[in-house]
């Protein structure tokens, strides 16, 4: 009886320890854009001024990249990781936790070129 108790106590343990399994760390991952203030994020001229997203920031206004890729506005912590890059083009590697991401690295990139207008077919 002791022994059946044990046997199945031990494939209970088992079993639930193979179902189990340890929580994930946040995969690192990288976004090109620029590190500029919340309120010229959205504009393409201010966002790139560097003296400008100094004068916002200084004013109270937080820095944010700007994804140049999915055209949205990121949160960025902590924010000494990126005060030398405001107004730069970069890459920021580090983890996501809803719209912030915890920077880890900061790699300065060229600055981005417009697209280039269509030109059109003559025919």
């Amino acid at each position: 009886m002791l022994k059946r108790a044990l046997l199945c106590t031990a494939a209970f343990v088992f079993a639930a320890s193979v179902g189990y399994t340890a929580p994930k760390a946040a995969a690192s991952k990288s976004w090109a854009g620029y590190v500029t203030d919340s309120k010229c994020a959205m504009n393409a001229k201010a966002r790139t001024n560097e003296a400008c997203v100094k004068k916002c920031v200084a004013g109270g206004d937080k820095l944010v990249l700007y994804d140049t890729y999915n055209h949205k506005v990121y949160q960025l912590d902590p924010q000494s990781a990126v005060s030398e890059h405001a107004g730069h083009h970069v890459r920021i590697s580090g983890t996501m936790a809803g719209d912030t991401i915890t920077v880890t690295s900061v790699k300065m990139l060229a600055m981005a070129k417009p697209a280039a207008a269509k030109s059109k077919m003559k025919m």
